[in-house]
């Protein structure tokens, strides 16, 4: 159900199905549907992964790109940088740092490049194991 009858005029999207915003996406995107001017050209024949998938594999998408955060790798125990508590520049005073982002700074790496490399040795991905999110990107090559 799409409302706009909100007092301060804002759509009320909590109450929308996944099914009324997946509609409402392909209606935009043209997306299972042939625009008689073609100035939309039909994209996908179904706006599902199954969609997506046929056109991965007939060959029509040239370019794929992948745009992701921090949660494909959480999920395998990889920290996020931010995240209080648990996050990497939270966990850093080990290594006696200026500041938590200088561990990435190519300044302070040339004066001193130890924690970056006990960093480093210390998530190497020998200890982690891919998530299903990393094994997609991975087929996509």
């Amino acid at each position: 159900k799409h409302s706009s009858d909100n007092e301060d005029g804002e759509d009320d999207i909590d109450d929308l199905s996944l099914e009324e915003i997946r509609r409402a996406l392909a209606s935009r995107l043209t997306i299972g549907k042939i625009i008689d001017d073609q100035r939309h050209p039909h994209v996908l024949n179904e706006f599902t992964l199954n969609g997506i998938v046929e056109y991965i594999k007939e060959g029509k998408a040239k370019n794929i790109i992948v745009m992701a955060g921090a949660g494909i790798s959480t999920s395998a125990g990889i920290p996020d940088f931010r995240t209080a508590g648990t996050g990497l520049y939270d966990n850093l005073e080990k290594y006696q740092l200026p500041y938590p982002q200088a561990v990435f700074d190519i300044r302070y790496f040339v004066e001193n490049p130890k924690p970056f490399f006990l960093l480093a040795k210390e998530l190497y991905p020998s200890k982690f194991k891919p998530t299903p999110s990393h094994y997609f990107v991975k087929l996509l090559e």
